[in-house]
Order: structure tokens, then sequence, then C-alpha cells
């Protein structure tokens, strides 16, 4: 009897430091105070006006961020769960809010996605290493609600960059030519066309997110972000 009493009270106590250890990791803003990372922030949608950017209650971004804009890469604290604020600008309307797992030393890409209900923060780790002079480094993201789920895009030789894009996700990277980049973007379970877009002023030695976006078939583009 004892030693069943004994057991059970064990047992309580395991539980009580395991959800003791669940509320501390999974505690919201969760900084580490002592690592850093560097922040690029992009509003890619274009429905949603002008935005501020907060992170861990701290504005980084007052106004000013158009569509298509990109900020300039700032340096903050690395840590998880920290949370992410896009605002209307000078307003303190929500515009969508995420968390953001930010590991010491690294380089990311904060999107501001979708419109209305479905607008959200995306978060993509960012590799800063440059190409040759005579090549451009260029990551593929489809952030486009209008768009298939799943696309694949095609120079405008007819050869496949990307065989298979799906929504929120980011492929490698490909080394390519410099100028301008002629995509032809596809439904993968179709294979119907979605359209073919230009891509401009693609410069050499440099490095290059190209993203879809657009929440209506009428709205659906293609956008680039420079990252040096």
């Amino acid at each position: 009897m004892k030693r069943g009493l004994w057991y059970s009270r064990l047992s309580a106590g395991m539980m009580f430091v395991l959800s003791s250890v669940c509320f501390f990791s999974c505690e919201k803003n969760d900084v580490d105070p002592s690592g850093s990372v560097s922040i690029k922030v992009v509003n890619a949608t274009s429905t949603e006006g002008a935005q501020s950017f907060t992170l861990i209650n701290k504005v980084l971004i007052s106004g000013g961020l158009d569509f298509t804009d990109a900020s300039d890469y700032m340096t903050t604290n690395s840590g998880t769960r920290l949370v992410a604020e896009f605002k209307d600008e000078g307003t303190n309307n929500v515009s969508a809010t995420g968390e953001l797992y930010m590991d010491d030393g690294s380089s990311f890409t904060i999107y501001l996605v979708g419109s209305g209900s479905s607008a959200r923060v995306q978060q993509y780790k960012d590799n800063l290493s440059a190409p040759a002079s005579d090549k451009v480094k260029v990551k593929f993201i489809h952030l486009s609600d209008a768009a298939p789920s799943n696309i694949y895009i095609k120079d405008s030789d007819g050869e496949t960059i990307v065989s298979n894009l799906t929504i929120n996700i980011e492929s490698g990277y490909s080394t390519l030519d410099p100028g301008t980049l002629s995509l032809q973007l596809y439904n993968t379970v179709s294979r119907n066309s979605i359209g073919t877009f230009d891509v401009p002023d693609l410069v050499g030695g440099k490095i290059y997110t190209i993203y879809t976006t657009g929440s209506t078939d009428a709205t659906v583009s293609v956008q680039k972000v420079l990252h040096n």
C-alpha cells in the first residue's frame, strides 16, 4: 500500500515537472538575450495597404512598407515563438500576426502574405553567400492564394527550373544568367498554364527571391526581392 502511494506521488510530481517544462519552453517571446539574427521584411500582399512591422512588442518599421517593398536587413534578437505583427500604417489594426523561430547567427526574410482572414506571416531562412559575378542566385516561393496550390516553373526555352512548388514552401537555390528572366507557370496537376511573367533587371553577383503573389486570378503576379 505504501509502495503504491509512493509511485502515485512520484507520478504526480513527474507530471508537475513536465507541465512546468512545457509551460516555460512553450512561452511566447522566448528571447535569446545573447543571440542575434538579421531580418528583412517584405509586404507581399496588394490588398492590405502600407504596413508597419512589430517584433517582440518593438516597432521595427513604423510605416510606409507598401506592396512589393522590402526593408533593408535589420539586426534583432534570436529566439523562439517571437511574436511578429504587421499593422496598417498609422493604426493599431493588425493585418496578420505570427510566431518566428530564429536561430542565432542566421538571416531571415519575413513576408506579409494573403488578404483578409487568409493574411499571414511567413518566415524563410536566407543563404547570403553570393554567386559568381556573371550569375545570379535565385530561390522561388509560392505565396499566391489565387494560383493552384502546386505549380511548376519553366524558363523561356521550356526548361524546368522548379518541378513542383507547394504554396508557402520555398525552393532550393538555382544559379541563373543575369538580365530578364521569363517564367512560365503551370498547374502541377492539370498542366494548365497560369501565365508568363518577366522578372527584369537581375544583376550578376546578386541573390534574389522570386515569389508569386495575388489573391484573385486577375492579380496573380511574380515579384522579386534583392538580398545583397
